[in-house]
């Protein structure tokens, strides 16, 4: 059976290109920082198809085990906005916690940023996370990340002024 396992482990690594084929079609590219967590689930998703489907031709297996990968990693992205929508007001009122101990103003002016903007300047500045580590972890590129902390700057300074 451990042989099986490993057999299969094996040739599911000689196959990746279906794995990496899987997360391309659900959207999943090299820069987001989950993509060799998901990769990593994919090839152990195949190999399970491979083990499952053995006396099956290749072709008829590998169709399956593509469906099986994408199916599998959009299950663990809509688990993932799940997790990230449910924390996200949680990050907010802490933030605007921090932010606003003695500042009315600076509340009023929170809360009139979007969400985006309100995590975004959350954990580049009050968490200290640099501005390429708040980018991954939201899964935008630098450059929206970029534009969108310095869009939200600017309308609190218009708010606060």
């Amino acid at each position: 059976m451990n042989m099986r396992i490993n057999q299969a482990m094996d040739q599911a690594w000689e196959r990746r290109k279906l794995v990496a084929g899987a997360l391309k079609t659900a959207h999943v590219y090299r820069k987001c920082a989950d993509y060799e967590d998901l990769f990593q689930e994919g090839l152990i998703v195949y190999a399970q198809c491979l083990q499952e489907m053995a006396d099956q031709p290749q072709e008829e297996a590998d169709k399956l085990a593509f469906r099986k990968v994408y199916w599998r990693i959009l299950d663990l992205l809509r688990q993932k906005k799940r997790q990230r929508d449910h924390d996200e007001p949680l990050l907010a009122a802490a933030f605007v916690g921090q932010a606003d101990q003695h500042n009315l103003l600076l509340k009023e002016a929170w809360k009139k940023l979007s969400t985006s903007e309100k995590l975004l300047l959350g954990q580049n500045i009050l968490a200290g996370r640099s501005l390429k580590e708040t980018a991954d972890l939201m899964n935008i590129p630098y450059r929206t990340a970029s534009r969108i902390k310095k869009q939200a700057l600017e309308k609190l300074r218009r708010q606060l002024a």
